[in-house]
C-alpha cells in the first residue's frame, strides 16, 4: 500500500538555493538529519499508507478541493521548531491553503485512522533532529536561513504525492497535480 500525502511543492527557483543551506546543518553534528530538495513541500494533509484502489477517489478530492480556490502568493519566513523539527515559516495567502486542507480533511476523513485535530500550520520542514533542538542550534538555523525570508512565489496547484521510505530517506512522486481553479 502506498504512502500518500496531499501537498503544495516548493518552485526549483526556492529549492536551488535552499538546498546548500539545508545540508549545511549537518554541521550541527549526528543528530541532524537535513532535508534534501527533492523533499522541500507544504504538507496539507497526511494520508499514511492507502490501499490503491482508492486512488481514483483521492483524485475527485483533490481536484474538488481546489476547484474554487485561486492561485496564491506564498513567502518564506523566519525559521520555527518542534521539539525534534526544523521548519520555515510560510507567510503570505495562508487563508486559501488552511481552507484547502479542511476540505481535504473533511473529505478524507473516511481514510485516515485519526482525523486530523491539529490546526494547519503553513510550514516547510528543513530538519529533523534525533533529540530536542537546543537553543544554540535555533540561533545558527535562524542565521543560516534568514537570508530566504521573503522570497516569495505564486502557488496554483495541489499535488498527491506518494512517499516511498528509504534509508537515505523518503523519495516522493508526484502522482497527479490539481491546478487551482478547476
Amino acid at each position: 500500500m502506498p504512502r500518500l500525502f496531499f501537498a503544495i511543492d516548493l518552485p526549483e527557483e526556492l529549492k536551488e538555493p535552499l538546498a546548500p543551506a539545508t545540508l549545511s546543518l549537518r554541521n550541527l553534528g549526528r543528530h541532524v538529519r537535513p532535508v534534501g530538495r527533492h523533499a522541500f513541500h507544504l504538507t496539507l494533509l497526511f494520508l499514511g499508507e492507502q490501499p490503491e484502489e482508492i486512488l481514483p477517489d483521492l483524485s475527485a478530492i483533490g481536484a474538488d478541493a481546489v476547484a474554487a480556490a485561486r492561485p496564491c502568493r506564498l513567502a518564506l519566513g523566519p525559521p520555527g521548531f518542534f521539539s525534534r523539527v526544523s521548519f520555515l515559516t510560510l507567510i503570505g495567502e495562508i487563508e486559501t491553503l488552511s481552507v484547502v486542507s479542511g476540505v481535504l480533511a473533511d473529505a478524507c476523513s473516511g481514510y485516515l485512522d485519526r482525523p486530523e485535530t491539529r490546526p494547519f500550520k503553513a510550514h516547510v520542514t528543513i530538519a529533523r533532529h534525533k533529540k530536542n533542538v537546543k537553543p544554540n542550534e535555533k540561533e545558527q538555523i535562524r542565521e543560516t536561513f534568514s537570508p530566504f525570508e521573503g522570497r516569495s512565489w505564486v502557488t496554483d496547484e495541489l499535488i498527491l504525492f506518494k512517499s516511498d521510505l528509504t534509508p537515505k530517506g523518503a523519495i516522493y512522486t508526484a502522482l497527479e497535480r490539481f491546478p487551482f481553479g478547476g
